[in-house]
């Protein structure tokens, strides 16, 4: 078991965010529909989301072109039709970073408006990743490098766990993807939802490749029509998802450059011998106060390149020379611990609009261990007023 655990973490290097002092980032464009697909078609000045989403994506490509940390890549660069999964198959061949897919709503209702993101479900993963685990080559090619590695070990269940975490990897990157878009977004139009949700979509199928959906505005609205056939405004659309994936990149080289710094120092941070045991509510900063102790100490006691705890992981404290009464501090942590899990909430009652991963960020739990206490979910699927266990 234990091989297997050390064979995990190994593969773990093969599925890290692009690498931030990489040159370049690929970026596929998707434009949404194309050819004998028109899409959605407006009612007042009969434009095709087809032609919308295709000057956009032009636009985006000559944006990212022009930046040396970026290269864009066009799943389709003129009117011509492309199956859906043929679209995440160009972004593989590119060997993408990312997947933006371009698209303009549309409803039976001409009052609905804005903008929205739209990242891939826990249940289209759960589907696409039960075929990728039957289709031999298909798996192998999701997993790059590490299905080699794999390729030596008989254990299915390592398949099966490799590829979870690459999915959670994609659904994760493609969610603070897709807050920065919505943020950029709220500058220059209207949202018709706040946060990036959760969907089916075809064109997300690639859970090897982060990917966001994003439905620029309503062609059903009048006002919307008339501002996504304007090219001045489908230009400024490219340039704020242009500065999204500015944002988002600074942010992962930051966060890298920091941890390559600090990680050289792991030999300087002394081991207390006190281990904490990681319950809903913990954080980085909140640990760092109860044990007097830097917060970067601890991230790099423990090898920690995330801000982020999970529940059920045991976190050395370090020693710098503050943790004078071991035993004593221990006695005192039990009795912290258990304080903390009276005054944490046992159970979460879901409510409008929520998600499974909304619910798994707010409460700093990994959907599996959510899926693990709450074995009647079927898919990660909630509905309003349901109770979700939090906690053993």
């Amino acid at each position: 078991m234990k091989k297997a655990y050390k064979l995990i973490l190994t593969l773990l290097s093969f599925f890290a965010i692009p690498n931030a002092f990489a040159a370049v980032w690929t970026i596929a464009i998707d434009p949404g529909h194309g050819g004998k697909d028109p899409g959605a078609i407006s009612r007042n000045l009969n434009i095709y989301e087809k032609n919308v989403t295709l000057s956009i994506a032009k636009e985006l490509k000559a944006y990212l072109d022009k930046d040396p940390n970026f290269r864009g890549v066009l799943t389709r660069s003129n009117d011509y039709f492309i199956s859906v999964p043929h679209r995440s198959e160009i972004a593989r061949k590119h060997k993408a970073n990312y997947l933006v897919s371009i698209h303009a709503d549309s409803s039976e209702s001409s009052l609905l408006r804005g903008a929205s993101v739209w990242v891939l479900s826990n249940r289209r993963a759960s589907s696409e990743m039960g075929q990728w685990l039957e289709d031999h080559e298909k798996r192998s090619e999701l997993l790059g490098g590490a299905g080699n590695v794999l390729a030596s070990h008989n254990e299915r269940y390592l398949d099966q766990t490799v590829l979870d975490l690459q999915f959670g990897h994609s659904q994760r990157a493609g969610y603070e993807l897709g807050e920065i878009v919505l943020k950029h977004f709220a500058k220059i139009a209207t949202l018709s939802r706040s946060t990036p949700q959760h969907a089916s979509l075809g064109v997300l199928r690639s859970p090897d490749i982060p990917s966001i959906l994003v439905e620029t505005g309503f062609l059903s609205n009048s006002e919307e029509e008339k501002k996504l056939n304007n090219r001045h405004y489908r230009k400024k659309l490219a340039k704020v998802i242009y500065d999204s994936l500015v944002e988002y990149r600074k942010a992962h080289i930051k966060s890298e450059k920091k941890y390559a710094t600090t990680s050289t120092a792991t030999s300087n941070v002394k081991d207390s011998g006190i281990r904490h045991k990681v319950q809903s509510g913990d954080t980085l900063s909140g640990l760092a106060d109860k044990y007097i102790v830097m917060m970067k100490d601890i991230q790099t006691l423990n090898n920690l390149k995330r801000n982020t705890l999970w529940i059920g992981e045991t976190i050395k404290i370090p020693d710098n020379g503050k943790n004078t009464n071991t035993q004593k501090r221990e006695k005192n942590n039990r009795t912290l611990n258990k304080s903390d899990s009276k005054t944490s909430p046992k159970y979460h009652i879901v409510k409008k609009d929520q998600t499974l991963y909304a619910i798994s960020r707010e409460y700093k739990i990994p959907i599996n261990n959510l899926l693990k206490l709450n074995p009647k979910l079927k898919n990660g699927h909630i509905f309003v007023g349901q109770k979700i266990k939090l906690q053993d």
